[in-house]
């Protein structure tokens, strides 16, 4: 399984804000759509997420990722090195911000802290956690901010779905089609189904029992 095919299995995202981006019991606007897709979990910076991570992860199931910005970069990595939960992915956001001047593109800071930490995401990376840059500040007037780039920009939130791609589809158990196996009387498969299976579900009984070993 590829890198990409494991961030689209992933079902929620928890997000390391180190400027506390959200309103209060809410996610920023622009991230609202985004959430009906996937799970969100929204960590501000005057939370210490290396000393409760099994906390945050209490009702997380399935894959997830990790959105760091700025220097809760640093904080990503450690968890994903740490955790018994590790990450599928982890998607940074101006990770060398603290080193890039006021105003300035954030791209040279960025390069020199992913050279610095080479080691360490290439070790992740091995052990099944990746590791991607997807948004930096180029100052100036297009962003108009200094980096790290907010990660309730939307720029942010382009980059974050175009990683992930398509959110995974989860059927509901009661959605799903009975496993024929499941069954040896033709009537608790046709309660399964339902009070008027269609006739290629019949059919397809039918034939599935006649091929069984044994069957006369």
């Amino acid at each position: 399984m590829t890198a990409g095919d494991v961030a689209a299995t992933v079902t929620t995202v928890v997000v390391l804000d180190p400027a506390d981006t959200k309103p209060h019991s809410d996610l920023p606007g622009t991230w609202r759509e985004f959430a009906e897709q996937r799970n969100v979990v929204w960590i501000g910076g005057e939370t210490d997420p290396l000393h409760r991570w099994d906390a945050v992860l209490a009702d997380v199931t399935g894959p997830y990722a990790v959105v760091a910005g700025g220097p809760e970069a640093e904080v990503a990595l450690t968890v994903a090195e740490r955790s018994g939960r590790p990450p599928a992915v982890v998607l940074l956001v101006d990770p060398g911000a603290d080193d890039a001047a006021p105003g300035s593109p954030a791209l040279a800071a960025n390069e020199a802290w992913l050279r610095r930490t080479t080691r360490r995401r290439e070790d992740l990376i091995s052990a099944g956690t990746d590791v991607r840059l997807v948004a930096a500040s180029t100052g100036g007037a297009q962003d108009r901010v200094n980096a790290p780039l907010p990660l309730g920009h939307p720029d942010v939130v382009a980059a974050v779905e175009t990683a992930l791609g398509a959110a995974p589809v989860l059927t509901p158990a009661a959605e799903r089609e009975p496993d024929i196996d499941s069954y040896d009387d033709p009537e608790d498969f046709a309660d399964a189904v339902g009070v008027d299976p269609t006739p290629e579900q019949v059919d397809e009984y039918r034939e599935h029992v006649e091929q069984r070993p044994g069957s006369a």
